[in-house]
C-alpha cells in the first residue's frame, strides 16, 4: 500500500509540473508575441517619421470657393472673383489673380469657378442684380468681381477689363 501511495503521490506531482510547464510556456509564448508585435509597430512608426515630409505635404486650400458661400466668408472685407477657369480666353484673369494674392498689402481674394457643376444655378445669360443683398439674389452673367464689405456687396464689377484694372 505504501508503494501505491507513493506512486500517486508521484503521479500528482508530474501532473502539476506539467500543468506549470504549460501555463509557463504560454506566458512565454504571448509575451513573445506582444514583444514582436510592439517590434513591427515601432518599425513602422519610424519609417513614418523619416519620409520627406515635402514630397507628399497635403494642404486644404481655402482660395477656391463655391458662389453658394460668397457672403459668409472670414474677414470684414474680402473680394470673390466669378469666372469660368476653364474658359483658355479668361487666362488674364487667372494670371491677374495670382499677381494680386503675392502683393503684400491686400484683401483677401476668393475665385469661384463657373465651369464647377455646383456653380451653374447662379449662373445666368440675363439681367443681373448688381447690388444682392444675399446668395438667393446672386446671379453671375460672365466674369464678374465683387467686393464684399461686412458680408454686403461694396463693389460689383463686370467685364474682363473691368476687373483686370481693378486688380492691377
Amino acid at each position: 500500500m505504501a508503494k501505491r501511495k507513493k506512486k500517486i503521490e508521484n503521479e500528482d506531482f508530474v501532473d502539476e509540473s506539467l500543468k506549470l510547464k504549460n501555463v509557463i510556456i504560454v506566458v512565454v509564448a504571448v509575451l513573445l508575441f506582444l514583444g514582436v508585435f510592439y517590434l513591427i509597430t515601432v518599425n513602422a512608426t519610424k519609417e513614418d517619421d523619416n519620409t520627406d515630409e515635402d514630397a507628399d505635404t497635403t494642404y486644404i486650400q481655402t482660395e477656391d470657393i463655391l458662389v453658394g458661400s460668397s457672403f459668409n466668408r472670414a474677414g470684414k472685407e474680402y473680394i470673390v472673383v466669378y469666372y469660368d477657369k476653364s474658359d483658355s480666353s479668361l487666362s488674364d484673369i487667372s494670371s491677374k489673380v495670382y499677381d494680386y494674392r503675392n502683393k503684400e498689402d491686400r484683401l483677401p481674394l476668393y475665385v469661384a469657378d463657373m465651369s464647377n457643376v455646383f456653380n451653374k444655378n447662379y449662373s445666368t445669360d440675363g439681367d443681373t442684380n448688381k447690388s444682392p443683398k444675399d446668395i438667393d439674389e446672386l446671379m453671375i452673367n460672365g466674369p464678374t468681381l465683387i467686393k464684399f464689405s461686412n458680408d454686403q456687396v461694396s463693389d460689383y464689377i463686370e467685364g474682363i477689363d473691368n476687373i483686370l484694372n481693378y486688380l492691377a
